[in-house]
């Protein structure tokens, strides 16, 4: 069984529209081959369960809630979706997501592409950080 384990991080400031995929940056840190990082998608491939670990500071263009959803291969993970309430424009929130995801067979299937999608409010996403850690 392979190990792997993927740190990225994103502190520029990126104006992000609802529906609207979050760039994650650049690789702090990665070990092992199966996670990968290209733009705004980790890049999954090898059986078995990832444990994923997403914190984002975002202010909303308005006051509302903002929603970051964690996709796979385009489609919302179940669970994986976590808001928080801004009472006005421009405050900035905390949003965090745990979650496991499994991955089958990639010869079967090939590698799953996860993204980050906003929701709720077009918002400035001034940090992100995605840990991810085959266990």
């Amino acid at each position: 069984m392979s190990r792997s384990a993927l740190y990225t991080a994103n502190v520029s400031d990126q104006a992000v529209s609802i529906g609207n995929t979050i760039n994650l940056g650049s690789i702090v840190r990665r070990y092992g081959c199966n996670l990968d990082l290209s733009g705004s998608t980790i890049r999954v491939a090898g059986e078995g369960y990832y444990n994923f670990n997403v914190n984002a500071t975002i202010a909303p263009t308005e006051a509302g809630t903002v929603t970051i959803t964690l996709y796979k291969n385009n489609v919302p993970i179940s669970g994986a979706t976590a808001s928080e309430t801004a009472g006005t424009a421009g405050d900035s929130v905390n949003v965090s997501i745990d979650c496991l995801i499994r991955e089958n067979c990639a010869i079967c299937d090939g590698p799953s592409n996860i993204t980050v999608v906003l929701g709720g409010a077009a918002a400035t996403v001034s940090n992100i950080v995605v840990v991810a850690e085959k266990i």
